[in-house]
């Protein structure tokens, strides 16, 4: 019976409005990290391979671009 009396209290009725709240936040949290975590394991999206070797690739010109640059300074 105190269950119902906490309930049908207007303090009852704030702990069970934040009690849904924070369910709502749970739901939807877990719900974000299953569509999040099913992208990042997804394969065919993810090309983390074929990025780094891009990307070494344009370090690799700048640095040549820049020692070439680094070559032609000249000291008077």
């Amino acid at each position: 019976m105190k269950i119902i009396k906490k309930l049908t209290s207007k303090r009852g009725q704030i702990s069970m409005e934040i009690g849904i709240i924070t369910l709502s936040f749970i739901v939807i949290s877990t719900i974000a990290s299953y569509y999040y975590l099913s992208r990042v394991s997804d394969p065919i999206n993810y090309d983390a391979g074929k990025n780094a070797t891009k990307t070494i690739g344009v370090l690799k010109n700048k640095t040549i671009e820049a020692n070439n640059h680094i070559k032609n300074i000249s000291i008077i």
